[in-house]
């Protein structure tokens, strides 16, 4: 029966993973993905003889593998649940067996897809012998993490610290098996007998409140991941004032405080404070750094370069829906394509700066071809004219 209802609820979230699954990897995601992953190995066979021997290679791939190995628990529980299912806790092994294996199975996805993608990088120095013994190792590196996250749930113990706390951990015992793979031995015994420490500080069978809590931000963190890519339905939308960037929210001038200008303040303020739009857009300005430094080839960094923009461009979207749909408008009534014109002039203004850092800094790896970083606030522009309108196509197809 329990284990009916973990099925009923599994189905349902594989469901809502494969429905956000179709949009983000569509043609056009998977052709930049060919683009880039074959930029990314025809470098490494380029700079192959340069890095033999050479101990940062595998620090890099131990440091690499370890950051992918955050395995997820997946509960699938609901506050209701508090009430419902505690009086049956002794009836419910099946359904948390049942938790455990599909987490499980999540949390192979990351560690697999980055054991392939350093599979080249292992090769420079090692032969596809001791390749397939790291891999080995991965695997039971995973399956020993996970088991650690699970029962530091059930503790007093912080599972985020005692995460990064394995990271750093799993990195260590990854790079030594890379130096020598008889110290392959290593990872089972070290991480059983952390395994053994937290299982001895468990202190309930099960606790309820913080695998609720846990589903939740798990839940959160999975939005937030989708939402660098498509709109998140249902998305538990928060927002948190930085102060760090109230530099950014300079005294708005009265007289552009009108129906006209209000909203140019209200979409930057919104800007500032979202939960998770700020520091999206900084990782995707990260990642655009780290692969513009990496790739020499400098027609797959201008490609890259104008999908990470693609990409912020999208996202911007969002702070239209988090003030357009709100009570605000229907209090102070304004004309809907007030709010649209804001939108896009607003819009503008944030790609047209995010446009020259990407310029600055494509300058600085390729000074001589410095005019070809003009394309990229051309481009977001041109981009943003066309997207910004239809963010509000649909509101005009359906209103009255």
């Amino acid at each position: 029966m329990w284990t009916d209802l973990f099925k009923t609820r599994m189905d349902k979230d594989i469901s809502k993973r494969m429905y956000y699954m179709k949009f983000i990897f569509n043609s056009h995601f998977l052709i930049f993905l060919t683009i880039a992953l074959g930029a990314f190995f025809y470098s490494l066979f380029e700079l192959r003889d340069v890095l033999h021997n050479n101990i940062y290679v595998d620090m890099l791939v131990a440091v690499l593998v370890a950051l992918s190995i955050t395995p997820t628990y997946r509960s699938l529980l609901k506050e209701a649940d508090l009430i419902f299912l505690v009086p049956v806790e002794d009836e419910l092994n099946g359904y948390f067996k049942e938790a455990e294996r599909y987490s499980l199975a999540l949390s192979y996805i990351f560690p697999v897809v980055m054991v392939i993608l350093t599979f080249m990088l292992v090769l420079i120095n090692h032969t596809l012998i001791e390749f397939a013994i790291f891999s080995v190792a991965v695997i039971v590196t995973v399956y020993l993490t996970f088991k650690i996250k699970v029962e530091t749930i059930h503790t007093l113990l912080n599972t985020q610290l005692v995460m990064y706390v394995l990271i750093v951990l799993n990195a260590i015992l990854l790079y030594l098996t890379l130096v020598n793979i008889y110290f392959v031995a290593l990872i089972p015994l070290v991480l059983s007998i952390v395994l053994l420490i937290t299982r001895k500080k468990r202190i309930l069978k099960v606790n309820w409140t913080r695998l609720v809590d846990y589903e939740t931000h798990e839940i959160n963190r999975f939005n937030t991941i989708i939402s660098m890519f498509a709109n998140v339905k249902n998305a538990d939308k928060k927002f948190k004032r930085r102060k760090y960037l109230d530099v950014f929210m300079k005294k708005q001038n009265v007289k552009h405080f009108d129906q006209n200008y209000m909203y140019d303040y209200m979409f930057h303020r919104s800007f500032l404070r979202d939960f998770d739009l700020p520091m999206i857009i900084l990782r995707l300005m990260l990642l655009f750094t780290i692969f513009i430094v990496w790739m020499s080839n400098i027609y797959v960094t201008v490609i890259f370069s104008l999908f990470v923009l693609y990409i912020i461009i999208l996202q911007l979207t969002q702070i239209y829906q988090s003030q357009a749909y709100l009570l605000w408008p229907k209090i102070w009534p304004v004309q809907r394509s007030n709010i649209q014109t804001s939108y896009i002039r607003y819009s503008h203004k944030v790609i047209f700066v995010i446009s020259i850092i990407f310029v600055i800094i494509f300058v600085i790896m390729h000074n001589k071809e410095f005019y070809i970083g003009l394309i990229f606030p051309i481009f977001g522009y041109v981009l943003n004219q066309m997207l910004s309108k239809n963010v509000y196509k649909k509101e005009r197809a359906l209103s009255d």
